[in-house]
């Protein structure tokens, strides 16, 4: 009889180690934050009251934050995984073509921009203003310009990566 309860007492022992050995590993990751700024069609003006919004794949609604006066905004308590992003303004909603993948805990930096459609520069051209009217909004669309643990990337015509330093305020 005293066997058989050693047995049982090594054997509850066990199991209650491995649950508390095998616990973090069930946990809920932890979230994940993401920090940037959102900038203007010239890439160089910062985009003050606009909301970054970052929906899973299906695109259920994880988490928003508007900009700040200086473009900037910080999404903390994003669940892990792969995320599409997105910028709202009066104007409309802008989908972020590139996807962002956050590992728990991570913290990542972007730089987000609305750009204009080549109609839309052509228009804004020919009429010689550079206020953009509601119809050329529409013909708007918002890029991940880079991101800022790689540094930053620029934009151009042809779609390629390519270095960018932002301009001094001289």
């Amino acid at each position: 009889m005293l066997c058989r309860n050693a047995h049982r007492i090594v054997a509850s022992s066990l199991i209650v180690a491995l649950v508390v050995v095998t616990a973090p590993a069930f946990a809920a990751p932890a979230p994940a934050t993401l920090t940037g700024t959102v900038y203007a069609d010239d890439v160089i003006t910062p985009l003050a009251g606009a909301t970054v919004v970052v929906t899973d794949v299906n695109g259920v609604k994880l988490a928003s934050q508007p900009t700040s006066a200086d473009g900037t905004f910080t999404v903390a308590a994003v669940t892990p995984g792969h995320s599409a992003l997105a910028i709202e303004t009066k104007e409309g909603s802008f989908a972020v073509a590139t996807p962002v993948t956050l590992a728990p805990g991570e913290t990542r930096g972007v730089h987000l921009a609305l750009k204009a459609s080549t109609a839309s520069k052509e228009k804004k051209k020919t009429k010689g203003g550079a206020s953009w009217t509601g119809g050329e909004i529409a013909a708007m669309s918002a890029v991940l310009v880079g991101f800022v643990a790689a540094g930053w990337i620029g934009y151009d015509q042809t779609h390629e990566a390519s270095p960018y330093t932002p301009p001094s305020g001289n």
